[in-house]
């Protein structure tokens, strides 16, 4: 028998409560427009900001927000709106440009836009190549490695800043999350011999951020419970990882972005029950609307197969999910203005 959490082993179909519109974050804080204020002699002037058509080059918006002075929430949100159109290169250089007039301020101002940069060289490392194409010249900028060191030196300065400061320990558990992802399986260790591989060792520091993460927050950050599960998973871990999960999937049963499901299945398919793995994956097919893409139960064989169906993020299942876990709720309380 697969292990119960309150009943609810997998997530599948007849597992839930009836499903509501699912929830999905990310990105949901960003407004369709904000009002940038404006120095002058009319004291509510301000230029609107559509946050849905972008300008495809953003120096132009980013030389407004320098000459009017703007807070750091500006810089934030206007980036994540980049972001949010999978425009992430746009959205560093309007954070580049933004820590860059920071500087001359209070270096705390700088802690949100240094972690909202971290995350999104994350997010760069999980699209970029290990290793460069062949036939390709030789260039590193664009791989994995180089933008986990971009995202390293951004955690370094904000730690040289607030080294407590609670959202830098969730980064870093990704971060090193995905390193280990970088590094070779160790190889298997005689019985009684425990596994000091780098592998091993960059896996138990991920869960000891989680873990810090999870104890500044009260035990209220679903994500770094996803984060300590994958790496559970990774170091073989199998039980602990699907407790994790299916903890994240009972708070939040229609939690469909990053989808715990996906990691139950795994976990259920390592520890044998291959039924309730199918389940599980079979539901996160629901809930994306391509269940009927699957043909006859050859698709679901195996994980790796089922994963690549999903599209999911299956070798790093938290990282999907920049948003929702950034380092403060970006919510802009920007008044409105009157215009005369």
């Amino acid at each position: 028998m697969a292990p119960l959490l309150n009943g609810f082993p997998n997530g599948a179909s007849g597992h839930l409560p009836n499903d509501p519109t699912l929830v999905t974050l990310r990105f949901s804080d960003i407004p369709p427009q904000i009002d940038i204020p404006v120095r002058g002699l009319e004291a509510e002037e301000a230029v609107e900001v559509n946050l849905e058509e972008l300008l495809d080059d953003p120096t132009e918006l980013c030389t407004l927000l320098e000459q009017e002075g703007v807070g750091r929430q500006y810089w934030m949100i206007i980036a994540l709106a980049y972001a949010k159109q999978a425009k992430v290169d746009h959205a560093i250089e309007i954070l580049s440009k933004g820590l860059g007039i920071l500087n001359r301020g209070d270096p705390k101002e700088k802690l949100g836009p240094l972690s909202l940069t971290c995350w999104l060289y994350l997010w760069k490392s999980r699209e970029a190549p290990r290793v460069l194409p062949e036939g390709q010249p030789a260039n590193e900028t664009g791989l994995k490695d180089f933008y986990l060191q971009a995202a390293t030196g951004c955690l370094n300065e904000a730690s040289r800043i607030n080294p407590a400061f609670p959202p830098l320990f969730l980064a870093k558990g990704v971060l090193y999350l995905l390193r280990a992802s970088l590094q070779p399986p160790s190889k298997a260790a005689a019985p009684g011999v425990p596994d000091i591989s780098d592998r091993v060792e960059t896996l138990r520091q991920s869960i000891k951020c989680f873990e810090d993460a999870l104890r500044v927050s009260a035990g209220r950050n679903l994500m770094a419970t996803l984060g300590r599960a994958r790496a559970h998973f990774s170091l073989g871990k199998y039980a602990e990882a699907l407790e994790g999960y299916q903890e994240v999937l009972l708070k939040t049963p229609h939690l469909q972005d990053p989808d715990p499901r996906i990691g139950i299945g795994c976990c259920l398919w390592q520890l044998g029950h291959k039924d309730e793995a199918r389940e599980a994956w079979e539901r996160a097919l629901d809930l994306v609307g391509q269940a009927s893409c699957i043909a006859d139960d050859s698709m679901l064989t195996h994980p790796r197969i089922q994963i690549r169906r999903l599209q999911t993020y299956f070798s790093a299942c938290i990282t999907s999910m920049i948003p929702p876990i950034m380092p403060q709720p970006i919510r802009v309380s920007v008044r409105s203005t009157k215009r005369r």
